[in-house]
C-alpha cells in the first residue's frame, strides 16, 4: 500500500494495521484532489527518514494532547485537523 510506503519514507516509521480512516476534498468546487487518510494500531521504527524535508516534526502525541494541539492552533494542517477530529468523535461513540 503506497500509504504505508510514504509514512515510512517520511517518517522512518513502517506502519502495521493500517485500515481506512476517511476522505476529504481540500478544494471543493476548485479541483479534484480527494485526500485519503488511514489509521495505524501500530509502526515500527525503521531508520532515519529518506526523505528529510516532508516533516517538520515526528513525535508519538496522545490523541488528548493533539486535540488540545487542534484548539490552540498548533496543529494546523488540514489533513492531520481533520484525522485528529474523527478520531475523538470516535472515541466519545465508544468506537475505538
Amino acid at each position: 500500500m503506497c500509504a504505508v510506503r510514504e509514512v515510512e519514507e517520511e517518517t522512518g516509521w513502517r506502519p502495521h494495521e493500517v485500515k481506512p480512516l476517511l476522505t476529504f476534498q481540500p478544494w471543493v468546487g476548485t479541483a479534484d484532489a480527494e485526500n485519503l487518510l488511514f489509521l495505524a494500531r501500530s509502526a515500527k521504527h525503521m531508520g532515519t527518514p529518506m526523505d528529510a524535508n516532508e516533516a517538520e516534526q515526528i513525535a508519538w502525541i496522545p490523541l488528548s494532547e493533539a486535540r488540545k494541539l487542534v484548539g490552540k492552533g498548533e496543529i494546523v494542517g488540514a489533513g492531520t485537523v481533520i484525522a485528529v477530529l474523527e478520531l475523538v468523535a470516535r472515541q466519545a461513540r465508544g468506537e475505538l
